[in-house]
């Protein structure tokens, strides 16, 4: 059996060998499920561990032993990215039975809650073996297996099928590829919001802006259903909305794009506001040079002059892989940052290597919402707990479990939820989520920067007078 542990508030890559059954399986760290609207963000409810000790296995349908613990080695390598799931012939039912048992015995002996959330686990293993058993396809089985993740129902762990696994890889690359205009778009009430517009792309030649919001597609409103992708060289009419200047105007126009295919980046985004404010909007932690790219963005805010203060824009971010957090800390705190903590123990996280710009003595402001979640809710709570972070907008998900991938036969992944995090100080974010400062509640997406009500309270507290130009 090969095991590869993977360490990241969502991800990251080394092997390790074990001998035995002939299913593979990888094993990463991570503090969020999936990713963000761009990648889906996901809520995990509160959940006590009960005092009583796991169920013994059923006597007819006994599990085996628990495979040895993989031991954790340090990863600097990513998976090649592929476009699609290679083509495999079926599964046989001995590679069926395999990969359940890996997938049960792996949850059974890694998952974070001793009891399971209440589940009873052993007789997950009892319901779940005659249906897979008796399933008429692959993709029932892959179903199934989905299914009996499910039930552990913390809204991290899952089990994902060649494909989805596929696009998942490809998504940590930071890549983006579609037929169609060339935007990233999160859910709005009325549409769309553009997150981010690819260079070179029809929406980048039509004009379109990030948040910009999309409102209706081919004279028919987005609420009602609509696709802005689609067949390449086919054209797509789209109503735009843009908020504009302070006084909360608004602009609509039509515009027609022709689709296409398209390729570019996930990136932050930058800029320097009023009165030498910086603005740093990170969309999500998942891309695996994230933390290299805000090093970027940052010295270009700072290479000028300095900065009086920096506003940094969690709203919608969902989380990603851990060594992108710590990078990402690295430029504000310094020293140990807070617990991770097991089934088996505690761990300090501890920030050693100071990055440029060294922003520690910038005042800070951090703007967050209930799509703040994973990596990001703990990246939030480290800058306000250990940097003096003002912190701006409602609590955030209160999701922040970290994840394991275990790559298994096919093509196969499972993630596991098997740490916890805590502060310094004590306070854990799971099920509570990080706490403002300042709580206020608006639909940012319905605003422009000039005009963001969080923006602008985030301007006032560093000082900023709104009347002054």
């Amino acid at each position: 059996m090969r095991v590869v542990q993977i360490w990241f508030c969502i991800l990251c890559v080394a092997p390790l060998w074990l001998s035995g059954c002939g299913s593979s399986l990888a094993a990463v760290a991570m503090s969020d499920a999936a990713a963000p609207a761009v990648f889906p963000t996901h809520y995990s409810p509160t959940l006590h561990l009960a005092p009583s000790p796991t169920h013994s296995p059923t006597a007819r349908a006994t599990p085996p032993p628990p495979l040895p613990s993989p031991t954790p080695r340090p990863a600097h390598t990513q998976p090649n990215v592929a476009e699609h799931a290679p083509s495999q012939p079926p599964l046989t039912l001995n590679e069926r039975h395999t990969m359940f048992r890996d997938v049960w015995q792996t949850i059974n002996q890694h998952y974070i809650y001793a009891d399971f959330g209440g589940l009873d686990w052993p007789a997950i293993w009892s319901e779940y073996l005659p249906r897979i058993t008796a399933a008429s396809s692959d993709q029932e089985f892959y179903d199934l297996m989905g299914a009996m993740v499910q039930r552990l129902n913390d809204q991290h762990s899952r089990f994902l099928p060649p494909d989805a696994a596929v696009a998942e890889t490809l998504l940590r690359s930071g890549r983006t590829e579609q037929v169609g205009i060339g935007v990233i778009t999160r859910p709005t009430r009325d549409g769309v919001m553009i997150q981010h517009v690819i260079e070179g792309s029809p929406a980048q030649q039509a004009g379109l802006q990030r948040r910009d919001r999309i409102v209706a597609i081919d004279g028919i409103p987005m609420v009602a259903g609509g696709e802005i992708n689609g067949q390449a060289g086919t054209p797509v009419r789209l109503t735009v909305v843009r908020s504009k200047g302070t006084d909360q105007s608004i602009e609509q126009r039509e515009v027609v794009l022709i689709r296409q295919p398209v390729q570019g980046r996930i990136t932050p985004y930058a800029q320097r506001l009023p009165h030498d404010v910086g603005y740093l909007s990170v969309p999500t932690l998942w891309i695996n040079d994230m933390h290299e790219q805000i090093t970027g963005v940052l010295n270009d805010l700072v290479v000028e002059r300095p900065l009086r203060g920096l506003v940094i824009d969690l709203r919608g971010n969902p989380g990603g892989w851990r060594d992108v957090l710590q990078g990402v800390l690295a430029h504000f705190v310094q020293g140990n940052a807070g617990f991770f903590f097991d089934r088996n123990g505690i761990r300090a996280m501890t920030i050693r290597d100071l990055r440029r710009p060294d922003l520690r003595d910038v005042p800070l402001v951090v703007l967050v919402d209930r799509e703040t979640a994973s990596y990001a809710e703990v990246l939030a709570a480290i800058l306000q707990a250990e940097a003096g972070a003002y912190v701006i907008g409602v609590p955030t998900a209160g999701n922040t479990e970290t994840i394991y991938a275990y790559e298994f036969q096919h093509g196969t992944r499972l993630w596991v939820a098997q740490e916890g995090f805590r502060l310094r100080n004590g306070t854990e974010l799971e099920g509570r989520g990080v706490q403002p400062d300042e709580l206020l509640d608006v639909d940012w997406t319905l605003y422009g920067d000039l005009n963001d009500p969080q923006i602008l309270a985030a301007l006032r507290h560093l000082g900023v007078a709104l009347d002054d130009d």
